[in-house]
């Protein structure tokens, strides 16, 4: 069948914009109550595509720990999306700007880390939605809406509605005004991080220390009282059960620069073992 130009051109916006406009995978998961299991990424788009064909839902791009820059960002964003992976950005701080810019990279969602006081987590979640949800900048340039080819209104109404908003829990400040902190519209998840829980407790590394796992329940009691998702950082696999059953789902384990170094050493002493029987006999 022979179709005309315009027929040709309506074609493939359409393409491009369901290309852009599908649905947050990830958070339609945890909104339907299922678990979903992430990994953080300091590596490059290589580890992000491995990353899509083993398993994981989720990858959560490290700026504040890692040493990715903006154009990095969209680089891993475009991988994550190819190896059919939600790619969420650990932005560098609570600025407005590092949440803007990341979501204007495609990034399916935000981690905002390192917050103490309301009024930055506000501004930081205001900064995450157009209006009249919030007051992101607004580009109709930018990856996010395709570069162009995405209707910006549509873009709007959809990102409002899919964008997903990620606030860390890592300090006692925090944990202390869980009660004004779930009173914020627009947080859709919220993350307990016990390394730096450990920290701000005077106690750092000690992740199972009663007073860090005391401060981390309150606060996850406080959550479920009033239907808030939450997430974690485990360090192995066999500790899920316990965050599970108390209504944990958005869970992370690991980064992918440890698991290459556990996986060099194991496989180092291994072929050490094996030359060193080689030459005992």
């Amino acid at each position: 069948m022979i179709i005309s130009i315009t027929e040709y051109n309506c074609a493939i916006r359409n393409y491009i914009r369901n290309a852009w406009m599908i649905e947050n995978r990830l958070k339609s998961k945890l909104r339907s109550g299922e678990p979903a299991i992430g990994v953080f990424v300091r590596m490059g788009a290589i580890s992000v595509e491995i990353f899509g064909r083993t398993g994981w839902d989720f990858v959560i791009i490290d700026m504040e720990h890692g040493v990715h820059t903006m154009e990095d960002v969209s680089n891993l964003v475009r991988a994550a999306r190819s190896a059919g992976l939600s790619p969420i950005v650990r932005t560098p701080g609570f600025a407005p700007i590092h949440v803007m810019r990341s979501l204007d990279a495609g990034a399916d969602g935000v981690q905002i880390p390192q917050v103490e006081a309301i009024e930055d987590i506000r501004a930081a979640v205001a900064a995450a939605r157009y209006h009249p949800l919030g007051n992101r900048g607004a580009c109709g340039y930018s990856a996010a809406t395709g570069y162009s080819t995405i209707p910006f209104g549509d873009h709007i109404a959809t990102s409002n509605e899919e964008v997903l908003v990620v606030v860390h829990i890592e300090n006692k400040a925090s944990a202390e005004m869980i009660d004004e902190i779930l009173g914020i519209e627009g947080i859709d998840v919220l993350f307990f991080g016990p390394w730096d829980i450990s920290q701000s407790l005077g106690i750092p590394g000690q992740v199972k220390d009663p007073r860090v796992i005391g401060l981390i329940d309150g606060a996850l009691e406080s959550c479920r009282a009033r239907g808030m998702k939450t997430g974690i950082f485990v360090e192995k696999p066999e500790f899920i059960k316990q965050w599970l059953e108390k209504g944990v789902t958005y869970l992370t384990c690991t980064v992918d620069v440890g698991m290459l170094a556990d996986a060099s050493k194991a496989l180092a002493e291994g072929m050490r073992g094996q030359v060193e029987l080689a030459r005992q006999g």
